[in-house]
């Protein structure tokens, strides 16, 4: 059985990371202010990664959030 990691070529995150970054789109993470969901820059802010990063988490697995 391969991780999200593997399946995905995102090898230099930790699995952890990834699950956390695709939390954002999956569930309950929205800008309660506006319903909507958090731009790459506002997660990577509430992360402390690079916004970049959360692109490439997001556009690689938007097969599983995506739903």
């Amino acid at each position: 059985m391969t991780t999200l990691r593997e399946e995905f070529g995102l090898t230099e995150y930790s699995e952890e990371f990834i699950n956390k970054i695709i939390d954002y789109r999956m569930r309950i993470y929205k800008n309660r202010k506006l319903w909507e969901y958090y731009t790459y820059d506002e997660i990577a802010e509430k992360e402390n990664c690079n916004a970049d990063d959360v692109r490439k988490i997001l556009t690689a697995t938007a097969i599983i959030w995506n739903h």
